[in-house]
C-alpha cells in the first residue's frame, strides 16, 4: 500500500513538473508575441502632414540654393546628394515621382517571415534616387518581439538596382534585387559613406564577388568574432560593416558594439543620407 502511494506521489510530481514546464513555456511565447505586438504599435509610418508643392520653378533653376535644398528635402525625402544625382544624370522626371511616392498615404501590410519576426510592407513601390555602387540601404521595418532591428544591404551595381544582403536564418548572402527585395519596406534611408567614389566601387565589386553564399547567423559578433579575415557567419548589417572593414578599413558601427544594426550605421559620422522615406524628416531614424 505504502508503495501504491509512493508511486503515486511520484506520478503527481511528474505531473506538477510537466504542468509547470508546459505553463513556463506558454508565458515565455505569450510574452514573447505580446512584444511583438507592442513593438508593433510603437513605431508610426511617417507621412507628410504638410502641402504638397510644385517643384517646377525650383527644377527649372540652373543653380539651386540651400533654401532650394530644403523644400526639396521636405518634398521628396532626397538630400542634395540625391538631387544633385538625378539632375546631373538629366532625371528630372523621377524627382516628380518620388515626391509622387512621399505624399501617397501608404497602405502597409505585416508579414511575419520567421517566429516573432515580422516586415513592414506597403502596397505601393518606392522610387529610388540614383543610386552608386558602395551605397548603403537600411531600414527600420523589420522587427522581432521588444526590439524593433531593421535590414541593412550593400549596393553593388546602382545601374541595376543589385544590392548584397543576408536576409534570414537559413539563408545565404546573395545578390537580389533592390527594387523587389526593399522597394516596398515601409521605410527606408540611403546611405553614402564618406570616401572617395573610387573606394566605394571597389569595396562594391570585391563584395559582390568575395562574400557570397555566407550564412546567416544573427549572433555574429556574439559567439562568433565580429571581425575574422575569413567569414564565416553573419546578418545583414554586420555583412555591409564587414565589407567596409575589410576591404576600405572603415568602420561604420557608430557604437563600436559587438551586434551591429542598421541605426548603428545610420548613426555613424561616416555616412551621409541620399534618401529617406517613412521617416519624420526633423528625426529621422534617431
Amino acid at each position: 500500500m505504502a508503495k501504491k502511494r509512493d508511486k503515486n506521489a511520484v506520478r503527481r510530481l511528474w505531473l506538477t513538473w510537466i504542468l509547470a514546464v508546459v505553463l513556463f513555456v506558454c508565458t515565455v511565447l505569450g510574452g514573447l508575441q505580446l512584444g511583438a505586438i507592442i513593438t508593433m504599435k510603437t513605431w508610426e509610418h511617417w507621412t507628410p502632414n504638410y502641402e504638397k508643392q510644385d517643384l517646377g520653378p525650383i527644377l527649372a533653376k540652373q543653380t539651386l540654393t540651400d533654401e532650394d535644398y530644403a523644400v526639396l528635402y521636405r518634398q521628396t525625402g532626397l538630400t542634395k546628394l540625391g538631387v544633385d544625382g538625378l539632375l546631373q544624370a538629366g532625371n528630372v522626371g523621377r524627382i516628380y515621382r518620388i515626391q509622387d511616392v512621399f505624399f501617397t498615404p501608404a497602405e502597409l501590410d505585416i508579414l511575419q517571415y520567421t517566429l516573432f519576426t515580422y516586415i513592414e510592407y506597403m502596397q505601393q513601390s518606392l522610387v529610388f534616387a540614383n543610386l552608386e555602387p558602395g551605397d548603403i540601404v537600411v531600414s527600420a521595418s523589420t522587427y522581432v518581439s521588444g526590439f524593433r532591428y531593421g535590414h541593412g544591404a550593400l549596393v553593388v551595381d546602382g545601374e541595376r538596382m543589385l544590392m548584397l544582403e543576408s536576409f534570414a536564418p537559413g539563408t545565404l548572402s546573395e545578390i537580389s534585387n533592390l527594387q523587389l527585395s526593399m522597394g516596398n519596406l515601409a521605410n527606408v534611408i540611403v546611405l553614402r559613406p564618406k570616401c572617395p567614389k573610387a573606394i566605394r566601387e571597389e569595396v562594391a565589386r570585391r563584395a559582390k564577388t568575395e562574400l557570397l553564399k555566407v550564412p546567416y547567423s544573427m549572433f555574429a559578433g556574439i559567439f562568433t568574432p565580429k571581425y575574422t579575415e575569413e567569414l564565416k557567419s553573419t546578418q545583414c548589417t554586420h555583412l555591409v560593416w564587414y565589407a567596409y572593414k575589410k576591404y576600405a578599413g572603415l568602420d561604420l558601427d557608430a557604437n563600436g558594439g559587438a551586434v551591429v544594426k542598421p541605426q548603428d550605421i545610420f548613426l555613424s559620422d561616416q555616412v551621409e543620407v541620399v534618401q529617406f522615406y517613412g521617416f519624420n524628416p526633423d528625426t529621422l531614424w534617431s
